[in-house]
């Protein structure tokens, strides 16, 4: 069949202009996905879609899902991207994708509860990385080693109640060998130590624990008490004061413990103020009471308070022998004030 010349430069224009049109049809990638609760499948309306350029100089582009928890993104350059979904409630997941231009690039997400601020791994940088995989293999290292470290620990405690204290502390230190980052048996063997009147050992074992374990209350509160008995009463209240400010629940204790240590060493207004600030946070504390009422009984201008202070002691105190001395302080101080 006979083609003229001039349909031949026809067609050959519509080739070119079909030449020129593939780059513009090579930018049509697509991805798109449903974004869903992981537990009940239920759709996630508004998650945030940071759809990353994994050049770091490449353009990323933000979308959110529908009230279906459906995403769509047309028009991708052709590259390597990160899909990084974010909702609030929920802990953050992402994808690594290469879309192309023959089918759109399906990815569904299922999120679990969590922080939506949470760090994902493609954030971390390389040292913090290498942190995580140093952590995850002592993490397995200890627990490989957990049934004989817990068995080694039992041993010890018990020997502490047998009141074995150098034997305990043995088996303390055979635990801390195999897994030295144990805050609660450093602290137990620093009580062993303690019960010994081995202070400086206790107090090395103690800071010991706290460095490991700095949130623990109760480590301060025991650490305040070595260091009141080496006479070192400043250092031994900020450990108290510290116990104190990590469980406000227990500032009672904590006060009560100020007061001790500054009874024991005659400066018996600073301890009755103590005492004070321990039965404002719990005016059933026996024992407060009653150290206050001796605090405050060598002073006349405090008897009558004293009195009272040891009244309430004999009202609720545990203890036979103090009851009666509470007493007999009493009957003393009313013979006293009427003279």
């Amino acid at each position: 069949m006979f083609i003229s010349s001039r349909r031949l430069g026809f067609i050959g224009v519509c080739l070119f202009v079909l030449m020129l049109a593939v780059p513009s049809m090579a930018q049509n990638r697509t991805v798109r996905g449903k974004v869903t609760e992981k537990d009940n499948e239920k759709p996630i309306a508004n998650a945030s879609i940071e759809i990353r350029n994994r050049n770091p100089s490449g353009p990323s582009y933000n979308i959110k899902t529908d009230k279906r928890g459906n995403y769509v993104y047309m028009g991708l350059p052709r590259g390597d991207y990160y899909i990084i979904v974010r909702a609030e409630g929920f802990a953050p997941q992402y994808k690594a994708v290469r879309p192309t231009i023959q089918e759109a690039n399906v990815n569904d997400f299922q999120l679990n509860p969590g922080n939506k601020d949470d760090k994902i791994g493609i954030d971390f940088t390389p040292e913090e990385l290498a942190k995580m995989r140093q952590e995850a293999a002592k993490a397995k290292e200890r627990q490989s080693v957990s049934g004989e470290v817990k068995q080694l620990f039992d041993d010890g405690l018990a020997l502490s109640k047998e009141g074995n204290y150098s034997e305990a502390i043995e088996k303390f230190k055979a635990a801390l060998e195999r897994d030295p980052e144990q805050a609660n048996i450093l602290g137990n063997m620093a009580d062993a130590y303690s019960k010994l009147g081995k202070n400086e050992e206790a107090l090395e074992a103690y800071k010991q624990a706290i460095a490991i374990k700095p949130d623990a209350p109760e480590l301060y509160t025991n650490m305040g008490a070595v260091l009141n008995n080496m006479g070192k009463i400043e250092e031994s209240q900020e450990a108290f004061k510290k116990a104190a400010t990590l469980n406000p629940e227990g500032s009672a204790q904590s006060s009560y413990n100020i007061g001790v240590t500054m009874y024991n060493n005659g400066k018996t207004a600073e301890a009755a103020e103590a005492f004070k600030q321990a039965i404002a946070a719990d005016p059933n504390y026996a024992e407060a009471y009653y150290l206050l009422g001796m605090c405050l009984s060598g002073n006349l201008d405090t008897m009558k308070e004293a009195i009272a202070a040891l009244k309430k002691y004999i009202e609720i105190g545990k203890k036979p022998d103090q009851v009666d001395t509470a007493k007999a302080i009493i009957e003393t101080l009313e013979a006293s004030m009427k003279k």
